[in-house]
């Protein structure tokens, strides 16, 4: 069994590679975190930093508030605390703290009303209350360095998973994110879709992703579950309507060389009989169609004089099945009475591991020569 390093340590590393190179972690997503309106004048570093205000004394609330849907910045009754606002004079009055109202609402003018700050639900599960036992750094980071606090102080999931790891704390996805009536993370939000961006889980659904996803899947398939149902996978994979989107602009004239590598693999969505050489023979580079590959020209032959099928065709058959259909093999590659009859099998074939195997597994195989089923056994 392969070892899994936790998530937590994952993050961790990936933490301090991105410190060590001077890179910024990663911002929390615009879909879980709404953008905001803030028209104040504010600095957490006055504040918190020089003045030593903890965080409790503007926040209240927050050591109590089990649901996101809870308002946790404080009012003007927190600021009076400190500030001696009246609202007749807003222009200030006496010395101490500013009590102007353009001292923290910018652009106000008299009888003017004041500039609201929206700040939208966060798209997620979360209770201060039950991460109230953490200092507040641990989540929010450095106040004391910060002006206004705006989304860039809110949790990434890197932050997250430091904890919530499935020891210290469950790390389903689940736990935070907003589920739908199947027990799947919803993905579907008011402010768009939400998709991995890579970093801990390595699943970012970048434009490669549609491509690349099957080493994700493999790895670890129960992540994909968490969003996607198994209905999501078999629409591509298994559906008679395939994505029109898939391939790029332009695909039919250079899909020749992902053909040939095998990467990605063709027949995963087309049947290499049907699909492929259909279209071949219709753009006339079949052997059914009109064709520039003359057959008997030796100028204009598709293969060269000598050329030995049996060996190409034994090391990539999918190349002939580029042109050729299965009955163009048949007409010497079979049992049937009247033909030819080459057997496609080397020698000792008839008995071997390898035929016994193959019978046993998919007999369908062997009728499409065989005609009669006795015939088909290896003994």
């Amino acid at each position: 069994m392969r070892w899994s390093p936790p998530r937590a340590l994952v993050a961790l590393a990936l933490s301090v590679a991105l410190s060590v190179l001077g890179v910024a972690a990663a911002s929390p997503s615009r879909v879980v975190y709404p953008a905001q309106r803030l028209p104040l004048l504010f600095s957490h570093a006055v504040h918190v930093g020089k003045l030593g205000v903890a965080c409790v004394d503007c926040h209240a609330t927050a050591t109590t508030s089990r649901s996101v849907v809870d308002r946790l910045t404080p009012g003007e009754d927190a600021c009076r605390k400190c500030h001696a606002i009246d609202r007749a004079r807003p222009d200030g009055v006496g010395a101490g703290p500013p009590t102007a109202c353009v001292a923290c609402h910018p652009g106000y003018e008299p009888g003017a009303s004041v500039a609201r700050i929206f700040i939208p639900t966060a798209n997620l599960k979360f209770s201060h209350a039950a991460h109230a036992t953490s200092p507040c750094q641990t989540c929010h980071g450095d106040m004391t360095k910060v002006a206004l606090a705006t989304r860039e102080q809110l949790p990434a999931m890197e932050t997250c998973l430091t904890c919530h790891d499935g020891v210290r704390a469950a790390d389903a996805c689940t736990t935070c994110h907003l589920a739908t009536q199947g027990g799947r993370v919803r993905t579907e939000l008011p402010d768009g879709r939400l998709v991995p961006r890579g970093g801990v889980t390595g699943a970012m659904h970048d434009l490669d992703f549609r491509t690349d996803h099957d080493q994700v899947a493999r790895a670890d398939a129960a992540s994909c579950a968490s969003c996607h149902e198994e209905r999501f996978c078999t629409d591509c994979h298994a559906g008679s309507v395939k994505p029109m989107d898939f391939h790029p602009g332009n695909y039919v004239a250079l899909h020749a060389v992902e053909a040939r590598r095998g990467v990605p693999d063709c027949t995963v969505c087309h049947k290499s009989q049907r699909f492929c050489v259909g279209c071949h023979e219709r753009s006339g580079v079949g052997v059914r169609a009109e064709s520039g590959f003359d057959r008997t020209g030796v100028v204009n032959r598709f293969h060269r004089p000598g050329w030995n099928h049996g060996v190409d065709a034994q090391k990539n058959l999918k190349t002939c099945a580029g042109c050729h259909r299965e009955d163009f093999c048949a007409e010497c590659h079979t049992a049937e009475p009247g033909r030819i009859g080459v057997s496609p099998h080397g020698p000792g074939w008839r008995g071997s591991h390898r035929c016994r195997s193959l019978a046993q597994k998919n007999p369908r195989l062997c009728l499409r020569c065989h005609i009669e089923l006795q015939r088909v056994a290896c003994d």
